[in-house]
């Protein structure tokens, strides 16, 4: 397992159905995020080449789960700051849904309707593992979104999650 202080970068298996690799990087993340506190920072390109950024200073996946996997991984986030808005808060608490594993709060199973994989809600505010569709498109929301920065039929060029342990205030 990598080192705690290294940069960990989550490229989650995008919109391929693959629930055994989805489950391999989730039990990676949970690993990681239960060993202290956690920040996320995700980067964000459109295809005009403008970048945006979503901070949040708490992040965790599983962290208040007996077995995780039972329990669908449910994401933990709070205290967002950047520039791209926020389109993650609205999934707290969610479990992570797949074509294979149903765990969202909709009639219908968000993964397949939208074609991804994420801690869908009822259905999503963002979906970063969206289609690669290559900006605008006509389809509604199975891109990969953001929706606060570029609405629901825009799929971004860029995204990327990465985390690490929050720093402590007394020691900068």
């Amino acid at each position: 397992m990598e080192k705690l202080e290294e940069r960990i970068k989550s490229e989650m298996t995008r919109a391929s159905g693959s629930d055994t690799a989805t489950k391999k990087r989730l039990k990676q993340i949970h690993a990681l995020s239960i060993q202290g506190n956690y920040e996320l920072r995700i980067d964000l390109e459109d295809f005009e080449n403008s970048t945006a950024y979503a901070h949040y200073g708490t992040f965790g996946v599983g962290l208040f789960s007996v077995d995780p996997d039972d329990d669908g991984y449910p994401l933990t986030v709070g205290d967002y700051s950047g520039n791209a808005g926020d389109s993650l808060l609205k999934h707290n608490g969610m479990k992570f849904t797949t074509k294979d594993r149903d765990n969202d709060h909709s009639e219908n199973n968000c993964a397949s309707f939208y074609h991804g994989a994420w801690w869908y809600r009822n259905c999503h505010t963002s979906n970063l593992n969206g289609q690669y569709l290559r900006g605008q498109h006509t389809s509604y929301a199975d891109g990969i979104e953001w929706s606060s920065w570029t609405g629901w039929q825009y799929s971004l060029k860029f995204s990327e999650m990465k985390i690490r342990p929050t720093r402590d205030p007394d020691n900068k």
